[in-house]
């Protein structure tokens, strides 16, 4: 079990370290010229550096429930619980990103479209 929390760990930090620095370098055609994206790109980028900020936290809490094991039970609860609860809150917080993805999308479609006629 130890071995598989730090594992479990060590793939949370690493995987916020690659996305950080994936958003922070760009995605593969992501083309976003146009200035009325700017507002979408920045709520974009803070709210994925918080998601990105929170996997990694949930990594720190369980390499911490990993070091407690559970003979300090107190300690090891709590830390599951709280890396239980960081990932729940990155899935609201993932689904207000996919949200805001599709109300961009189809705004800029809308936009699109006008400038065609």
């Amino acid at each position: 079990m130890f071995a598989g929390g730090l594992i479990l760990a060590m793939t949370l930090m690493g995987f916020s370290v690659w996305l950080f620095h994936t958003e922070k370098v760009g995605w593969p055609n992501d083309e976003l010229d146009d200035p009325l994206d700017q507002d979408y790109l920045s709520r974009r980028t803070r709210a994925r550096r918080r998601v990105n900020a929170l996997f990694f936290l949930c990594g720190l809490m369980v390499l911490a429930a990993t070091w407690a094991t559970p003979e300090r039970q107190t300690w090891w609860i709590s830390c599951w619980m709280c890396a239980m609860l960081v990932l729940l809150i990155i899935l609201v917080l993932a689904s207000f990103d996919v949200l805001r993805t599709l109300l961009h999308h189809r705004h800029r479609i809308d936009r699109l479209r006008r400038r065609e006629r």
